[in-house]
């Protein structure tokens, strides 16, 4: 039986554990493959069942073409796997290639700020090769042609002569529109302050001539709270683990910080660190930095989420205390959000599960690291939309 020529499918760039691949099955795109570098993804991201049934394949391959700076480039042994792909989907489609989106999701770190820390010349250079990964991908659109794209990440990565910038000229030479824009991800129903840039291009057509990235999802008509979204969780105590949950497991806080966390109130700065009952529980290094730059830091740190709030932007440190707003909500838990209460934060299904499950590091940065699924779907399906007809 031939399928419907108006049949969408996708290849997931830096897929990780497959935040962008989900919500793109969830539009009712088929995803062909996930492309990523690191191994230890590969069983987080195969839970993934296209609508017709079949899986992604995982393409574990480094994504930069070979060449002297880069022995160890892989491109072209990606580009081989994709044709192949590609070509047994057309061959269902009855000759006609499926209408094909490239979703292009490259790592953040090169472009968020770093402060009050030196990076070392090893790490330097490892964020100069990742800052070209998205540039990476031009000679495999060029290939390819998809029909579509869409692009994933934080704030830095728009501005004059940025990366962003310079693959939007890249693109318009090969003729695609875009657009990108700073969102504010709550109003696509995702209960965190997550601001992420998004990127959509589309090939000009005479019916296609531009294309506008969405501010909001008309259908999400109020943010969604922290208790809402992980509230039906059983309660646990800093280093225990749900026996049944995957990934419901909390990391062990040592005697001070248990105190730092049982004093914190809910939504509150970690100005209560100096008068707890307890007595001053503020940290050495915090009071240094306040004589040194006469203001108080890193106010976050040591605190609790708010339950009828949304969640601090769920980051790869998401777990621990000491690195941001993550204490659970509750005053009666007295511990970190565990890694399944981050992927709920993030819009995974309840039974997505992150492995190696005995690793909370990892997974924490598999989570923190991936796109939204729900805001995936959302972009997924306006794409679908475009170009399903045409």
């Amino acid at each position: 039986m031939v399928e419907s020529t108006n049949k969408v499918i996708a290849v997931d760039f830096f897929c990780g554990a497959g935040g962008m691949t989900n919500g793109l099955i969830q539009a009712g795109i088929n995803v062909i493959a996930g492309v990523d570098n690191q191994a230890l993804c590969e069983q987080t991201y195969l839970q993934n069942v296209n609508p017709d049934g079949t899986t992604p394949a995982f393409v574990c391959k480094d994504i930069f073409p070979k060449t002297d700076a880069h022995p160890d480039g892989e491109q072209h042994e990606i580009a081989k796997i994709l044709s192949t792909l590609i070509d047994a989907q057309t061959r269902l489609s009855g000759g006609n290639r499926p209408k094909l989106i490239f979703a292009i999701c490259a790592p953040c770190q090169p472009f968020t700020k770093i402060t009050r820390i030196e990076m070392s010349e090893g790490r330097k250079f490892k964020r100069s090769n990742d800052s070209n990964l998205l540039l990476t991908t031009v000679n495999l659109i060029k290939k390819f042609k998809p029909d579509a794209l869409i692009c994933e990440n934080v704030e830095g990565i728009a501005g004059k002569n940025s990366v962003l910038s310079q693959f939007e000229e890249l693109l318009a030479e090969n003729g695609y529109v875009f657009d990108a824009k700073v969102l504010n991800t709550a109003k696509f129903g995702i209960p965190q302050t997550r601001r992420r840039t998004i990127g959509l291009a589309i090939k000009k057509t005479k019916t296609l001539k531009n294309i506008i990235v969405p501010d909001a999802d008309p259908d999400v008509k109020r943010y969604i709270t922290v208790a809402e979204t992980i509230g039906h969780l059983p309660p646990l105590a800093a280093g225990e683990a749900h026996p049944e949950i995957k990934n419901h497991r909390a990391r062990a806080l040592n005697d001070i910080n248990l105190k730092r966390i049982s004093c914190a109130p809910p939504g509150g700065s970690n100005h209560y660190l100096k008068a707890t009952k307890y007595g001053d529980l503020s940290l050495d290094c915090h009071k240094r930095l306040k004589n040194k730059t006469g203001e108080d830091s890193f106010t976050d740190t040591y605190t609790r989420m708010k339950g009828d709030q949304l969640a601090p932007t769920i980051t790869t440190k998401c777990i621990s205390i000491s690195n941001g707003r993550f204490g659970h909500y509750d005053p009666e838990q007295n511990r970190g959000i565990t890694p399944r209460e981050a992927a709920l934060l993030q819009t995974f299904p309840n039974n997505y599960a992150f492995f190696p499950e005995e690793s909370m590091n990892f997974t924490a940065t598999l989570i923190g690291n991936a796109v939204p699924p729900k805001l995936a779907r959302f972009f997924g399906e306006y794409l679908k939309d475009k170009i399903s007809n045409q």
